[in-house]
């Protein structure tokens, strides 16, 4: 199976695992769980007969812009410009082949309704994590912690809080990084058990609360520094052993979505074939709406 791509799997009676199930019901339920950043962020329908969806970027007033008047005397009008932020939505198709003894429950399982749905469904969700994940990379907000080969500290991450209060972001503020930036030995699991570089001396500094507990417990912080904590695989380690997470809030980024909906499955019958072809589309686009709103943190996680 792929993804953006005219290849497809034929899945044979001998590679089957699985049973009965709705197709899009299971695909939908599995996208829902895998998906990561897409509800963090800011997201617009579009109109049918036209692929591209505009979001406004308005300039940030302050409090300079606010005039004190006396009574009823005309308003002084100020010019806040706007920029258009664009995206444009392209599908992504993955299509899986059944073989009709497969379909049939010849092999080792039953019938492969649901096992495709949650396939289709899991790898559009993947892909869509992956495309919305390519937006943290540094130089596409207007500030960036950290960097190429630099250790993740705690006080990069206090930094991309000040940033974003700076810059008046909205809250909730939400901190999305890779598995080896939460997890690994360069990452922030090192920092709450002390164990990161530039925290010499110290040993658990967060064991003795509930961000200790819940990371020796659950193996998962919510919160850190202000921020909602979330993972993604589709966060991947580049060739320099970087991986590039986000601190932001909802209107740094968008996604754009189709009126018909971002996923759809249809079957098709290849009776030639004796195979029923199963055709999953995610339809969305993404676009930097506010860089003020986002802070790239980049990080080595090479140990």
């Amino acid at each position: 199976m792929a993804l953006d791509a005219g290849n497809t799997t034929v899945t044979t009676s001998a590679s089957i695992v699985g049973g009965v199930g709705k197709v899009l019901g299971d695909a939908v339920i599995a996208f829902n769980k895998v998906n990561v950043i897409s509800p963090l962020i800011a997201s617009k329908t579009g109109v049918t007969g036209s692929i591209t969806v505009e979001w406004a970027d308005w300039k940030v007033a302050s409090y300079a812009d606010v005039a004190q008047t006396n009574e009823f005397s005309e308003a002084t009008v100020q010019q806040i410009d706007t920029t258009a932020r664009t995206a444009t939505l392209t599908e992504h198709v993955l299509q899986i082949d059944i073989a009709d003894l497969a379909e049939q429950g010849y092999g080792a399982g039953g019938s492969l309704g649901g096992n495709a749905g949650s396939v289709i469904g899991n790898a559009i969700s993947a892909r869509l994590d992956n495309d919305l994940a390519a937006l943290f990379a540094p130089g596409n907000f207007t500030n960036d912690v950290a960097g190429a080969g630099a250790t993740l500290k705690h006080t990069h991450i206090f930094e991309a809080l000040r940033f974003l209060h700076a810059n008046q972001a909205p809250a909730p503020l939400n901190l999305v990084l890779g598995t080896q930036q939460m997890w690994g030995e360069l990452g922030l699991r090192a920092i709450i058990t002390g164990s990161a570089t530039g925290l010499t001396g110290a040993v658990n500094i967060f064991g003795s609360n509930q961000m200790g507990t819940d990371l020796s417990q659950n193996g998962f912080v919510t919160r850190f520094a202000g921020f909602d904590v979330y993972v993604t695989p589709e966060i991947v380690e580049d060739g320099s052993n970087d991986e590039a997470g986000c601190a932001f809030s909802r209107n740094a980024m968008g996604m754009a979505v189709p009126a018909k909906g971002l996923i759809s499955i249809e079957t098709q019958r290849d009776a030639s074939k004796r195979m029923t072809e199963y055709v999953g589309v995610g339809t969305w686009g993404e676009a930097i709406i506010k860089e003020l709103y986002g802070v790239s943190v980049t990080s080595d996680v090479n140990y």
